[in-house]
């Protein structure tokens, strides 16, 4: 138990340094490293964080001789001294003789044990606890998307989208595809779903380039399988909730996610569509924002 709080107080400790560095890094070196590389070491430290256990140690090399020292020789243990018939039974220690010669109770009683829980497995209990009550938070709001999902979304039927959805997967070498959906309510395009991956479409339908960059956007973050990552991200946060950095932590992540995915869409882009398909995000963004007032 101590070994397991000692080793999850080293780790958020660390991962605390780690986002604070990362945080650094990514306004000072952002022209040299772009965010797709942020993402890697945001993957590689929540990796080490999702598991909050002590790393194995390698035992050590045996010498090809082992030499054993012999102990050293002990005192022969010394012998009681005689007791004669009338002076009856030694007294037990801790025992007072009384002026008759009869022995009195020790002074000093065994204290009773301790039953009040130690401060370690009280923490264990608060840390589990507060564990437990992030995973069911989260768990109940992806429940309740998936049911929001099954209500009111529908495959898409609008030709258009569907054609530029198949000429996009294609370009982009998309084996396997998720589901083009259209959801009552949604404002923006979204990928959804880590097992059976969605992507969602508004009611009020897109055309035009607007309609291919927000395919296209949506598309690279499922190749680039950012949904998992997120996900980690939440598992981390969950396991070290009493760590503000690992809630910053997320929303770092969310925006190198975000920017990582920019990048790597302008790369299939040619450099006359950039501006645009910038213009598209940023009107997306901005109707998230107008729509959270």
């Amino acid at each position: 138990m101590n070994q397991l709080l000692l080793t999850l107080g080293a780790l958020t400790l660390g991962g605390s340094a780690a986002v604070v560095l990362l945080a650094l890094a990514g306004r000072s070196t952002r022209h040299l490293y772009g965010a797709k590389w942020r993402c890697w070491i945001w993957l590689l430290l929540c990796l080490r964080l999702a598991v909050p256990l002590p790393l194995p140690r390698w035992s050590q090399t045996r010498a090809p001789i082992q030499v054993e020292v012999p102990a050293a020789p002990s005192s022969p243990p010394a012998l009681p001294a005689p007791v004669s018939p009338d002076a009856g039974s030694p007294p037990s220690p801790g025992s007072q003789t009384a002026p008759d010669g009869s022995s009195s109770p020790p002074l000093n009683p065994a204290p009773a044990p301790n039953r009040l829980p130690s401060l370690p497995l009280v923490l264990l209990a608060v840390w589990l606890t507060g564990a437990a009550v992030m995973v069911a938070w989260n768990l109940r709001a992806h429940l309740l998307f998936l049911r929001y999902l099954r209500r009111w979304s529908a495959p898409v039927a609008n030709e258009e989208a569907l054609q530029a959805f198949h000429q996009l997967g294609d370009q982009l070498k998309l084996r396997r595809r998720p589901r083009l959906l259209t959801c009552k309510g949604l404002q923006v395009p979204m990928l959804a779903g880590a097992l059976h991956p969605a992507l969602l479409l508004p009611q009020e339908a897109l055309s035009g380039e607007r309609l291919g960059f927000s395919l296209l956007h949506e598309l690279t973050h499922f190749r680039r399988r950012d949904i998992w990552l997120k996900a980690l991200a939440l598992w981390v946060n969950a396991l070290h909730w009493f760590n503000p950095f690992m809630w910053y932590m997320v929303r770092l992540l969310d925006r190198d996610t975000e920017l990582a995915c920019d990048e790597d869409a302008l790369r299939t882009l040619p450099p006359e569509a950039c501006a645009a398909y910038g213009q598209t995000i940023l009107d997306a963004v901005a109707g998230l924002q107008g729509r959270h007032k």
